[in-house]
C-alpha cells in the first residue's frame, strides 16, 4: 500500500493537486491559500518516489503514479477535481482517464504529452536504467547544492513564487539516490509513453468523459503550444487557455496570474460536471487569451497550509 504526504489547505470542494517532475506538495502553497480564500480544499500530493512519499518498485509510468491518487480520490466524501503541472499535469489526465466516477473534473497545466513526431528518438531512453542515478555522487556536493538553492529561494523574483521555490529546493533533493533513480524512471517513462494504440494518450483522451480545461503558458520553453492543437482535435469540448506572461518555471509575480486563472477554473468545471450538456454548447471555443493579473494589487492574506498523510 502506497503512502501519499498530503498538504491541506481550506474546506470544501477538494482539489487534488500534482506537482512538476521531481517537485513536491510544497509547490502549491499559493494556490492553496488562494483556492482557501474561495471556498475550496486543496488537497496536494508528493507523488511517489518524490518528496516524503516512498517510490513503489515499479517504473513510474503515468499509470503507476495515479493509482494511489484514484485511491485518494475514492476515500474522500466528495470526488474532487484532480489538478496536475507538467508531470503532474499527465497524471490528472490518466487519473480522469482511469477512474472517471473517482472525480468530477480535470484541469492540466502545461501537461507533458506524448510526442507525435520523434517517436524513434524517445525510444532510445528505454536503453537508460535509472538505477544508474545511484552511482552519480551528488551527495558529496551537499553544501554546494544547499547553498546554490538557498541563493535561488531568496532571489527577489522568485522570493513569492511557490513553484519556483519547490523548484530551487529540487536541488538538494537530487543529492539522494532515491529521488535521482525517482527522477530517472519517471522521466524515462514520459518519453516512452505511447501516443497511440490500446494504452496511447492521444487515442484515449477523446474519451475523456469528465470537464477538462488545459492552460499553457506562451513563454513555456519546455511544453510546445502545439500540443493544443492536437487537443482541440482529440477533445473538443475541453477548455484551453493561454496565459501571455507564464512560463513553465520561473514566473516571479506572475505566479498570480497562474493561480487566479486556475481558481477562475474550478466554479466553471464544477458548473459543467452538474450540467454535462454545457460541454455541447460551449463546444469548439478554441484557445482563449487570459490577461496579466499583476498589477501590483495587494497579496491575499496567508493561509496555514493543514499536514497530513493519507493511506491510499
Amino acid at each position: 500500500m502506497t503512502t501519499l504526504f498530503v498538504r491541506e489547505w481550506g474546506a470544501g470542494q477538494p482539489v487534488i493537486a500534482m506537482a512538476p517532475l521531481g517537485l513536491e506538495s510544497s509547490a502549491f502553497e499559493a494556490l492553496g491559500t488562494l483556492l482557501a480564500a474561495r471556498g475550496l480544499r486543496t488537497v496536494a500530493v508528493d507523488l511517489p518516489g518524490f518528496g516524503k512519499t516512498p517510490a513503489p518498485t515499479l517504473p513510474l509510468t503515468p499509470a503507476v503514479l495515479a493509482a494511489p491518487v484514484i485511491a485518494l480520490a475514492r476515500s474522500l466524501e466528495t470526488p474532487p477535481i484532480v489538478l496536475g503541472i507538467s508531470l503532474g499535469g499527465r497524471v490528472a489526465l490518466e487519473t480522469a482517464l482511469a477512474a472517471p466516477e473517482a472525480v468530477r473534473a480535470v484541469v492540466a497545466v502545461a501537461p507533458y504529452l506524448p510526442w507525435l513526431r520523434g517517436r524513434l528518438f524517445l525510444a532510445s531512453a528505454g536503453l537508460l536504467d535509472p538505477r544508474l542515478a545511484e552511482w552519480i555522487p551528488l551527495e558529496r556536493l551537499w553544501p554546494v547544492l544547499r547553498w546554490l538553492a538557498r541563493g535561488l529561494e531568496t532571489t527577489p523574483y522568485l522570493r513569492d513564487d511557490a513553484l519556483a521555490q519547490a523548484g530551487a529546493r529540487l536541488v538538494y533533493y537530487l543529492s539522494c539516490p532515491a529521488t535521482r533513480v525517482s527522477f530517472l524512471s519517471a522521466a524515462r517513462e514520459l518519453a516512452l509513453d505511447p501516443a497511440h494504440g490500446p494504452g496511447g494518450l492521444w487515442t484515449r483522451l477523446p474519451r475523456l468523459a469528465v470537464p477538462a480545461a488545459f492552460v499553457w503558458g506562451e513563454r513555456d520553453q519546455l511544453v510546445s503550444l502545439r500540443f493544443a492543437r492536437a487537443v482541440a482535435r482529440s477533445c473538443p469540448h475541453a477548455t484551453q487557455l493561454l496565459l501571455p506572461c507564464v512560463g513553465h518555471w520561473l514566473n516571479g509575480p506572475h505566479h498570480r496570474c497562474l493561480a487566479v486563472t486556475i481558481a477562475d477554473l474550478v466554479p466553471d468545471l464544477l458548473r459543467e460536471a452538474e450540467d454535462p450538456l454545457r460541454r455541447d454548447r460551449t463546444s469548439g471555443t478554441g484557445l482563449v487569451l487570459r490577461p496579466c493579473v499583476v498589477v501590483g494589487g495587494a497579496e491575499q492574506a496567508a493561509a496555514p497550509a493543514v499536514v497530513r498523510t493519507s493511506h491510499a
